[in-house]
C-alpha cells in the first residue's frame, strides 16, 4: 500500500509542478534522489503515467512530459493518425464492429511479441481497472489496458491503426450509450474478461489470448448495439 502511495505522490509532483508541456524530466536516478523514494517506485510511476499519455519515451533521447488532461489526450492524439481519424465520419456501431474485427489479433500478437516491461505495465493496467469503482474511472482504466495490449504487439503499423481507431472514438457521438451499458455489473464481468485476456498474454498462449478478447468484445458488441 506505502508503495503505491510513492507512485502517485511521484505522479502527481510531476503533473503539478511548474513543468512545461513537452518539457524533458530528470533521469529517474535524479528523480528518486530528488523526491526520497526508491528508482523502482519512479519506474512505476513513470509506467503508470505512459499508460495514461501523460509522458511518452524516446530511445536514446528521455523521458518528456504531456500535462493535458486524459480528457485531452482522447481528442488531441498526435502524428498523421489523428489527422486521418478526425477526417473519419464514424458512428458507435461502426467503432464496436471494428473492435471486434481488430482487438483479438492485437492480443494474440501481444502474447507473442510482450516483453517483461509489458507485462509489468499490464499488471499496472490491472491494478487500476480493479480500483476504479466509477463510471469515469473504469473507463480511462479500460482504454489503458486495451491500449498497453495493443503498445505491447511491437508492431508500428498496428500501433499506428490502433491510435487512429482510438481518435475515431473519441470523435464518435456516443451520447449516453456508454453510461447505459457500463453499469457497476457489467464492470465487474468485464474486469473478470480482462484478468482471462492478461493470463493469457502472460502465458504467452497467443490462441488463448485471441480467444479472450474475442469473448470479452462479444459481450460489449452484443451489449451495445442491442436495439
Amino acid at each position: 500500500m506505502k508503495n503505491d502511495v510513492n507512485v502517485e505522490m511521484v505522479r502527481s509532483h510531476l503533473l503539478d509542478t511548474g513543468t512545461s508541456d513537452g518539457a524533458k524530466l530528470p533521469t529517474e536516478r535524479v528523480l528518486a534522489e530528488q523526491l526520497g523514494v526508491s528508482r523502482n517506485v519512479i519506474r512505476k510511476a513513470l509506467s503508470v503515467m505512459e499508460i495514461e499519455g501523460r509522458v511518452v519515451r524516446k530511445v536514446g533521447s528521455g523521458t518528456y512530459l504531456i500535462k493535458r488532461t486524459v480528457a485531452g489526450s482522447a481528442n488531441k492524439r498526435a502524428g498523421p493518425a489523428r489527422a486521418q481519424a478526425e477526417a473519419l465520419d464514424v458512428s458507435p456501431k461502426q467503432i464496436v464492429e471494428a473492435r471486434f474485427a481488430f482487438e483479438p489479433n492485437l492480443a494474440g500478437l501481444a502474447a507473442m511479441n510482450c516483453t517483461t516491461l509489458d507485462l509489468e505495465r499490464l499488471g499496472e493496467c490491472a491494478r487500476r481497472y480493479h480500483r476504479a469503482d466509477s463510471f469515469d474511472a473504469y473507463e480511462v482504466a479500460d482504454e489503458s489496458f486495451h491500449r498497453t495490449i495493443a503498445m505491447a504487439t511491437h508492431n508500428p503499423l498496428l500501433i499506428s491503426a490502433y491510435e487512429t481507431f482510438m481518435t475515431a472514438d473519441a470523435h464518435a457521438e456516443w451520447g449516453s450509450i456508454r453510461q447505459r451499458f457500463l453499469t457497476a455489473e457489467r464492470r465487474a464481468a468485464s474486469r473478470k474478461e480482462h484478468d482471462k485476456i492478461l493470463a493469457a498474454i502472460r502465458n504467452r498462449d497467443s490462441a488463448a489470448a485471441f480467444g479472450a478478447a474475442r469473448e470479452h468484445l462479444q459481450h460489449i458488441t452484443s451489449a451495445l448495439l442491442r436495439p
